[in-house]
């Protein structure tokens, strides 16, 4: 009966860490980020050699996930903030049918960068165990923050670290 217990807590585990909401994990890490080249939706590749020399906020979201589309405003606005400085917002799409990403973004209206992501890419980063999975990036490549989940202040917890990053003289 214990086994089963735990079998059922572990599950009940995983859906919530799935696609959640309510999952806040605030880790700073020193972990180098992967290198990768990727299909931008917007044509050709992008690549993390693009994005070095930058602050940058990587967002691992997926099609499906009702609180990976919720958060697409905050990146927007995000974007919109940081344009004209050495900031890139960037999403990287996971377990999404390769069909439904290009119509999600223009559905959602995606003013950032979109790249089709892969199992690869998501390994490099350390996996995902909740949806979404937010990183921001120093300018050399090195992972600041992680943020797993969608949560109230994840905008301002990220504008913080930004401005953070981008006083630093590197």
């Amino acid at each position: 009966m214990r086994k089963i217990g735990f079998v059922l807590g572990g599950v009940a585990a995983a859906l919530v860490l799935s696609c959640s909401s309510q999952v806040v994990v605030n880790v700073q890490t020193n972990g180098q980020a992967p290198a990768f080249e990727l299909e931008n939706i917007a044509g050709g590749t992008t690549g993390s050699a693009d994005l070095k020399g930058k602050v940058s906020v990587v967002d691992i979201w997926a099609t499906w996930c009702e609180p990976c589309i919720t958060e697409i405003p905050k990146f927007n606005r995000l974007f919109n903030e940081y344009k004209d400085k050495d900031v890139r917002i960037v999403g990287i799409t996971a377990v999404s049918p390769h069909d439904a990403i290009a119509p999600t973004a223009k559905q959602y209206g995606m003013k950032y960068t979109i790249l089709v992501g892969d199992d690869t890419v998501v390994d490099g980063f350390g996996g995902v165990i909740g949806w979404p999975t937010t990183f921001v990036l120093t300018k050399d490549w090195t992972i600041y923050k992680k943020y797993v989940g969608a949560l109230p202040d994840k905008e301002a917890r990220i504008k913080k670290d930004i401005d953070t990053l981008l006083s630093r003289s590197h």
